[in-house]
């Protein structure tokens, strides 16, 4: 049953929807999808944006890497060469907001982290070379996908799917550049993911208001002075 339960959820079916369609409870079919997100957590899913990858080499010390969230921000950073941690508030205004325009119970929509690959481009929302879709338990406020290609920029978005081909997004995240494998040693591996992260933590921010996303050029360091 679980098999149909994600694939309906995906399709952007409410729990209600879903038990209609398979003539089930609906507290079965929640009972299945929590216990399903529970597995996930409990296993770190491995979610693969591009076959082939390359094996992780190098595990960097979460504690060197501050994941508290910031409010109205998603963030993404990296963890290993090949893996990021994408992390967010998990604030009910959004839910309050969604729920009231669009009459839908906000718990009840499928939650999506979107992945984007940017390389080399300005990104304008629609023109990324591919994406890839994870589906989240928004409350806990923190996903980790590994699986990514070396020498690439991704961008992630957070958001719900209102049915099977409309995404609309809650944050926009950072860029974040995965570094060049090559021949490097752990050492020199970390000096990069050190280097990047401070890229990282001075790049511009994307803020939304209304499905309208304005650029702001402004550092970290910048508004710590503004007060």
């Amino acid at each position: 049953m679980i098999e149909e339960i994600i694939k309906l959820r995906e399709d952007g079916l409410s729990f209600r929807k879903i038990a209609s369609h398979l003539n089930t409870t609906v507290g079965r079919v929640q009972y299945r999808w929590s216990k399903y997100i529970n597995n996930l957590e409990n296993n770190i899913e491995v979610v693969s944006v591009e076959e082939n990858t390359q094996m992780e080499v190098f595990e960097l010390n979460h504690q060197t890497i501050d994941y508290t969230p910031v409010k109205g921000e998603l963030q993404v950073k990296l963890v290993t060469p090949r893996k990021v941690i994408v992390y967010w508030e998990a604030s009910k205004v959004p839910a309050k907001v969604i729920t009231s325009f669009y009459d839908r119970p906000f718990e009840e929509l499928v939650h999506i982290v979107r992945i984007y690959d940017v390389t080399d481009i300005i990104f304008t929302g629609n023109n990324a070379h591919h994406y890839y879709d994870i589906t989240v338990p928004y409350n806990q406020g923190y996903w980790f996908i590994k699986g990514l290609t070396a020498n690439r920029s991704y961008v992630a978005e957070i958001g719900v799917k209102l049915n099977e081909n409309e995404f609309l997004p809650v944050l926009r995240s950072n860029s974040v550049q995965t570094p060049t494998m090559g021949n490097l040693n752990g050492s020199e591996i970390y000096t990069n993911l050190v280097n990047f992260q401070q890229i990282d933590n001075f790049s511009p921010k994307w803020i939304d208001y209304v499905s309208t996303y304005s650029y702001y050029g402004e550092s970290k360091n910048t508004k710590k002075n503004n007060g």
